[in-house]
């Protein structure tokens, strides 16, 4: 049985869910495993493969499960960009609110380096919101964000004595006492030297995997699977657990589909991470959906056609947490 995270805190009922597309029993165990067994529940987007889409599924996921009521409340949702081109927190925040953000040091970098200095850092100076539509069905959800900085993560990364495990230990907790759930979005062609994105890998409870089906996606996972196995070996609790391989930019129809499924699927099955059921298509929606540039009046505005794919995809998402979390 693979061990509980040692954080705990006081049980709290549920009183209402918007989000449609989940069952009431689904809804009573996300509160359950949220408000009890754990402070915060953290997910990592990876590949170690850039290009596949881990981006665009975190500004998807994000929009999607801060329609969760907890409680009657919101649920809390951060999002925290590892990537140091800081593509979702532009996607969220805009251009000129990143800028901003590295000026006043109020970034990912900058809380790592303080928390490595010693320094406990002043959370309501370093989240970002991203304010909600008016209107609309289902309407925008608001979000907070913790934007990426390339020079101040190049700056943790530059001393090789870092602890591994500095946010899991120092940062996680401080943030759990203000959020339900955290996506981090992490880069791609990770390694043992980029030490602030393996802490963000050591401190998540669970980690997505987002694939294309082409040669080059497919000859990029078993690092992949590697770097998570060593955050596994650096983590007290053996996490993160791998929830699943999700295509994207899928199309069953092509010929690559058909010659590759085969070698993931082998892949996923030698290691024991299953393929989620439902899949990304090519949308052109998607382009419009992280373009920080348009306005959106609801989560189906802002995704068009690609609205029922994320809808589907989020709801396995917590069909496969519910089944892995109620299994002995």
């Amino acid at each position: 049985m693979r061990q509980r995270n040692r954080y705990t805190v006081r049980r709290i009922s549920v009183v209402s869910l918007p989000l449609h597309f989940l069952s009431r029993k689904q809804i009573h165990f996300t509160a359950d495993y949220l408000l009890r067994n754990v402070i915060m529940y953290t997910i990592a987007l990876y590949n170690n493969k850039g290009g596949v889409g881990k981006s665009t599924l975190t500004l998807a996921m994000a929009d999607f499960l801060a329609t969760l009521q907890v409680a009657g409340r919101p649920l809390r949702l951060l999002v925290i960009d590892m990537d140091g081109q800081g593509s979702i927190c532009t996607a969220l925040l805009g251009v000129e609110r990143i800028e901003q953000a590295k000026l006043s040091a109020s970034t990912i970098g900058h809380v790592a380096l303080q928390l490595a200095n010693g320094h406990q850092p002043l959370l309501e100076s370093l989240l970002h919101t991203r304010s909600g539509s008016r209107g609309g069905q289902p309407p925008l959800p608001a979000l907070t964000v913790l934007p990426s900085d390339r020079e101040s993560m190049l700056d943790f990364d530059a001393n090789p004595l870092r602890p591994l495990t500095l946010l899991a230990q120092r940062l996680k907790p401080l943030l759990a006492q203000h959020f339900d759930i955290a996506l981090l979005d992490l880069p791609g062609s990770l390694d043992e030297r980029h030490l602030l994105a393996i802490n963000a890998l050591i401190m998540s409870d669970a980690v997505l995997i987002p694939v294309e089906l082409t040669r080059l996606a497919l000859q990029a996972l078993p690092e992949t699977i590697r770097m998570i196995r060593y955050a596994q070996e650096k983590n007290a609790h053996s996490l993160p657990q791998p929830l699943g391989f999700i295509l994207n930019r899928t199309d069953r129809r092509s010929r690559q589909y058909r010659l590759h499924l085969p070698q993931l699927q082998l892949l996923a099955e030698q290691n024991q991470i299953p393929c989620f059921d439902n899949h990304l298509p090519h949308a052109a929606d998607l382009a419009n959906a992280s373009d920080d540039t348009l306005n959106f009046s609801s989560l189906k505005d802002r995704y068009g056609s690609y609205y029922p794919h994320v809808r589907k995809v989020v709801k396995e998402l917590f069909d496969r947490w519910q089944k892995g979390e109620s299994s002995p």
